[in-house]
């Protein structure tokens, strides 16, 4: 019995995302088709262009929890408060208690991926320093 259950859950797992590589693959042709268009007419205007030396523009999700600016302050201000070295996972837990989120363990995880890029933003331009390790984890505290 359990075995139908597990066949018709993979199944319907494999069925969506068999749908989202469709999907992705013809928003990839239309996209394709667009530079296509998009370099013809640059060689229209300028021939002599190298479309290969051309940069790629990275193409980044902003992060929807913190608007522009306010993780670093987050960071810092909890810092201030805490009175000494906190780990990346116990900013993340103050991240979901200050925005009143439900915990779970991929938005811990989450949300400590991206405190750990402004850790280390701030660690870079001098900021924060890293503190004593508490296992194998790091801290950071203000410098």
């Amino acid at each position: 019995m359990a075995e139908s259950h597990l066949v018709s859950g993979l199944v319907d797992k494999r069925s969506e995302i068999a749908g989202l590589i469709e999907h992705h693959r013809k928003v990839m042709g239309h996209l394709a088709s667009t530079l296509g268009h998009l370099d013809a007419t640059l060689k229209l205007f300028a021939p002599e262009i190298d479309l290969r030396t051309l940069r790629v523009k990275q193409h980044r999700t902003r992060n929807i929890l913190f608007r522009p600016g306010e993780m670093p302050r987050f960071i810092l201000d909890t810092l201030r408060r805490a009175g000494g070295p906190l780990t990346s996972r116990t900013l993340a837990e103050h991240v979901i208690a200050a925005k009143g989120l439900v915990s779970t363990p991929d938005l811990l995880a989450g949300i400590q991926k991206s405190l750990l890029t402004g850790l280390k933003t701030l660690t870079n331009n001098g900021t924060l320093v890293q503190g004593p390790d508490e296992g194998p984890a790091h801290t950071w505290l203000i410098a």
